[in-house]
């Protein structure tokens, strides 16, 4: 068996099994940072990815700018307009009593407040000791200043080339990523990651693209299942939906995690995350094509994540 069958075999275990005695909230509470003005559609499909896959409850902490319009995407969205708010310290960190894990970025918008309501965020997050992923925005805003984010080992980052690019190069500050010939290989590209990891003192990194490289600092694995062509704005969204879900998830089965060889919970919920959203986009894309939506890929998740781990 390969290491990445190994690895969503043991995901199907730590899933969490569906039974009557379960109350509202077990199988999963996920808090969502993003959302401004201009971008409001970015954590909607973060958080309809999350309860598509199986969470209960997505909480969307945004701007009182953003909130209107991303309430009226869904009935099932909770939208808390506290993002700009003077008591925002002190209410992110009531929340974060009740979250299970916190998605950070989509949509956020890259202003020096944001900045610093994330650090907020992470912070208290850290003190709870809860699974934070982090994406778009996020990432371009943490590229300053990685203080808040390194050594938490709870933390995955998804960036995509360019985002990447930015963190690499601000770590090691006398390469440059993209001008670099050594990284033109896999294997290379899987070093950089790995590398990356490191100097972020094992945080872990999920590097999209053609081939998603996803590494700890001491593991590396990489995803190269093709997904659809279709390269639609909203994806990686739903990608770090997935992941919000699945870190909790693998988080709290991290007993059975320590059974497997790959044994970082943070490693096998990248991986099953990327696995999961490229098969969901691959099997809209076959009804779609060019006309592919991030609502389309939306709409297999339910089926998707049915057959590739609920079906014995």
């Amino acid at each position: 068996m390969s290491i990445n069958t190994q690895i969503i075999q043991k995901f199907k275990e730590i899933i969490p099994r569906l039974h009557a005695d379960l109350h509202k909230g077990q199988s999963g509470r996920i808090g969502i940072i993003g959302g401004s003005r201009d971008y409001s559609g970015a954590p909607y499909f973060s958080s309809m990815s999350s309860l598509r896959a199986g969470a209960d409850l997505s909480y969307i902490i945004t701007t009182k700018s953003a909130s209107n319009t991303i309430k009226a995407y869904s009935p099932e969205l909770i939208v808390l307009p506290i993002l700009d708010d003077p008591e925002y310290d002190a209410e992110i960190q009531g929340l974060m009593k009740k979250f299970h894990s916190l998605i950070i970025g989509p949509g956020l918008g890259r202003t020096s407040a944001a900045l610093e309501q994330i650090k907020i965020a992470i912070k208290h997050a850290r003190s709870q000791s809860i699974p934070i992923v982090i994406d778009a925005d996020g990432l371009y805003l943490l590229a300053t200043d990685t203080s808040s984010i390194s050594g938490y080992k709870k933390c995955i980052l998804t960036p995509n080339y360019m985002e990447f690019k930015r963190l690499y190069d601000k770590s090691f500050l006398n390469e440059d990523y993209e001008e670099s010939s050594k990284f033109n290989t896999l294997e290379s590209q899987c070093e950089a990651v790995k590398r990356l990891a490191q100097s972020l003192d094992n945080v872990t990194i999920l590097k999209k693209g053609k081939i998603d490289i996803i590494s700890d600092g001491n593991q590396v694995v990489y995803n190269d299942v093709p997904g659809g062509l279709k390269r639609c704005g909203g994806i990686g969204d739903l990608l770090t939906g997935a992941l919000g879900l699945f870190s909790y998830w693998c988080d709290s089965g991290s007993r059975i995690v320590k059974e497997s060889y790959i044994n970082e919970p943070n490693i096998i919920a990248a991986y099953t995350g990327s696995v999961f959203i490229r098969e969901c986009s691959k099997i809209a894309f076959g009804k779609y094509h060019r006309a592919l939506l991030a609502v389309d890929v939306i709409e297999e998740i339910a089926e998707t994540f049915y057959k590739m781990f609920d079906d014995e």
